[in-house]
Parts: C-alpha cells; structure tokens; sequence
C-alpha cells in the first residue's frame, strides 16, 4: 500500500504544482495588457500628484521636496535620469504620451515630471520578507490535503488488491477452490468476476483431466490383462487351431485399444482447443449417405434397420471429419441399444441445423441424460458396460457440436426408446 500511495502522492503533487505554474505563467502572458491598464490607473492618481509638486522645483529643491513627503506616502519614491533606465523605444513612446512606464512585475513605476530628462520612480513596498516561507507552507498544506485524500481513496483499492493477491497466492499453491468476493462498489469488481470466472475454469479443466487420467487408465487395464491372458494361453496352447483363435482375440483386443487411443485423442483435442474447426459447405444428402453407411453393416449384423427419414438441407456448412465422427458415434450407441430399428434426419430450423437419431430401445432414464455426455460414464441400467463401448463416443459428441456453436441433448423417441438431438448454429 506504500509503494501505491507513495507513487500516486508524488505524481498528483508534482502534477498539482506544475500545473499552478503554468497556468499563473499562462494567464501572466495573457493578462499582461490587462495587468498594465488596472496598475496603471491605481498609481495613475499618485503618479500626477507628486508630478505636479515636483515640476516647478529645481533638482536640489525637488529632492528635497521628495525627502519631505515620502515618509507619507509609503512608497519608494526617487528621481532618476532617463539615461540610467536605459529605456526601450516602447517605454519612451508610453512616456511621451503620459503614460506610466510599468516594470518588475507591476512593482516599480516610472512617470514624467516635465519636459527634462529628469525622471520619477515610485516602488511599491516590498513583499514581507516571510512570503517564501509562507508560499512554501501553503504549498506543504496544499500536499497534505492531497494526501489525506488520496488515503482514503487508496485504502480501499489496497484492501481490494490484497484479498485480490492473496486468492491468486492460495490458487497457485493449489488451492483451486479459492475465490475473491468483493463489494459490489469496489472498482476492481470486475477485475475479480474474471478472475474467479479464471479460477472456476481452471478448476474445472484440472478436474476433468485428473477424471480422465484415471478414467483412462482403468480402461486400459481390462484390454491389456486380456491380451496378456491371452499371450500366457498362446504360449501353453499346443493346438494350431486353438492359436488362431486366440490371436483372433488378440487382434481384437488390439483393435479395441486402438479404437480407444483414438477416441481419446480426439476428444483431448477437442478438449483443450488444439484443433482449429475449419467449417466447410457440404452436399447435405451425400455426406448424410456416406456417413450412415459406414455403420451400415454394423447396423445389419446386430439385425437393426437403419433408414434416413428425411433430409431437408440441400448444403450444410460444418467441419466434415469431425461432425461425422460425431454422427457415427450417435449411430453406433442407437444401433448398440435398438431393438429393431433406428432412424436418422437432418433439417434445418432457423439459425440452426439439427442431426436427430431416433431409437426403440430401452431409451434413457431422465437423471442420466446429463451424465452420458460425460466422459468414461456409463449408467447401471439397460445402457451398461455389457454392451460395449467405452464412455468416450458421446462426450466427443458434445464436445464437437459445442465446438460448432450447437449443443446435444436426449429425450424420448415416439417408439418408447431414447431421441438424440445435435444441433450447431449457420454460419455463412
């Protein structure tokens, strides 16, 4: 608080004080016209009255004609020669005219007696000789009311960088939970908003990764002990046949962790926004067609029929690898669950386009509907682990229409079992 207060004191003083001089040395320059004319009218009167005593005298007579009436007066009256003010062309011009001949910041006087070059001086009395000293106390006064102001302002705005400083200091020693609360009149309210929208982010992009990590490790192991299962069982197994069996299992349980591996990538691309989403304009119909028709055969080995019931978009705009990844994902988790059919349609309304797949499965009780999208999660009822899959395929969904301006939810198909909607934003 020291070093803040220290540092707007000397910069509001300095600043204080340069600012009076130039706006006195501004005015002077300004004024001086002005200056001149109300000086010279307020000694103007004085100025003619000594003049006229003095102008029938001689110069011993004069001195002491001035001698006698200074003391009433109070003012330094002298008789100077002309030759000793070494006057300017404009001063002779002023005294030529009658006018008073102004100097020392309207202090000294000078004023024709006659014709002769024989000149009047008049000085106004002197400034008391503590005038510095009070100018410098008015200015210290001036300092110490900046001062106490800018305490009070200070103070607050400290206490509000402290606790500001002290959230961040506890949030880098791992603290990820703290937060500042403010005032609602603090100045730095918004300053701190952020700075918990910050925290709040982090925290949770941590947490998501220390789920993932351990998430993902508990997923590997059951692949790997199979394959190491199956490696021990190659080795002691003396029948041919049996052995192709077996690499038949380990080819697919290679197959499973290379799905898995690649799952993984995507979404920790999609995760941290490594990936940039270039959208591109896409014949709707084709890359609707092609899509579907990657799952085609899985789709008629687990006796399932899928149909396209409708396709209203002549051209999509969106990023292809990426929102097919996403609608095969959707396809592969109805057709894991359908009983006999699934259909899929891709329409547009308003601003937004929209992929709904549509099952008759066993559909999704309503307090899972928000825990599916998360990753490795998996609910206890119909849509277990028993079916497959690893918990990744629609959290990668989420993640990519997100990344499309949209969003995913599930409801209720009209045949009992579970409706997923995607939806992202158009843009041109």
């Amino acid at each position: 608080m020291l070093r803040l207060f220290l540092g707007l004191f000397l910069v509001m003083t300095v600043g204080l004080v340069l600012g009076l001089q130039t706006v006195e040395r501004t005015f002077d320059a300004l004024l001086d016209d002005q200056m001149q004319s109300y000086n010279r009218e307020a000694v103007r009167g004085q100025a003619w009255s000594l003049a006229e005593q003095l102008r029938d005298l001689d110069g011993s007579d004069r001195e002491r004609e001035l001698e006698a009436v200074r003391p009433h007066y109070g003012l330094g009256l002298t008789l100077v020669e002309s030759r000793q003010l070494s006057l300017t062309d404009q001063e002779k011009a002023e005294l030529a005219q009658g006018l008073l001949v102004i100097r020392d910041k309207y202090t000294q006087f000078i004023s024709r007696i006659d014709e002769g070059s024989q000149l009047l001086s008049i000085k106004l009395p002197a400034e008391p000789s503590l005038m510095p000293f009070y100018i410098a106390a008015a200015y210290l006064m001036i300092a110490v009311m900046i001062g106490f102001v800018l305490m009070f302002w200070v103070r607050p705005h400290w206490r509000d960088l402290e606790k500001l400083r002290l959230a961040a200091e506890r949030f880098g020693d791992n603290d990820l939970s703290s937060r500042i609360q403010l005032s609602k009149r603090s100045n730095i309210r918004d300053l701190a908003e952020h700075f918990n929208l910050m925290a709040a982010r982090i925290e949770g992009l941590i947490a998501n990764q220390r789920e993932l990590t351990n998430a993902v490790s508990h997923e590997l192991r059951t692949p790997i002990a199979r394959l190491s299962f199956e490696l021990d069982q190659l080795k002691q197994q003396p029948d041919p046949t049996q052995n192709r069996e077996l690499i038949a299992d380990m080819y697919a349980d290679l197959g499973e962790l290379e799905e898995m591996v690649s799952e993984l990538l995507t979404y920790a691309s999609l995760e941290r926004g490594a990936t940039v989403i270039s959208r591109e304009n896409i014949q709707a119909n084709s890359w609707l067609d092609s899509v579907v028709g990657s799952v085609a055969l899985e789709a008629e080995a687990a006796g399932v029929q899928l149909l396209i019931v409708e396709c209203q978009v002549d051209e999509v705009r969106i990023e292809p690898r990426f929102m097919a990844r996403a609608v095969i994902n959707l396809l592969r988790n109805a057709i894991r669950y359908a009983d006999e059919r699934v259909e899929v349609s891709l329409v547009r309304t308003g601003d937004h386009y929209e992929v709904r797949v549509n099952d008759d499965g066993p559909g999704v009780p309503v307090d899972g509907r928000e825990k599916i999208f998360e990753p490795f999660s998996r609910l206890d009822a119909s849509r277990d682990r028993r079916t497959g899959g690893f918990g990744l395929g629609l959290a990668l969904v989420r993640r990519v229409s997100q990344s499309h301006g949209g969003q995913v939810e599930v409801g209720d198909s009209p045949w009992g079992g579970a409706s997923f909607r995607m939806t992202w934003a158009h843009l041109d």
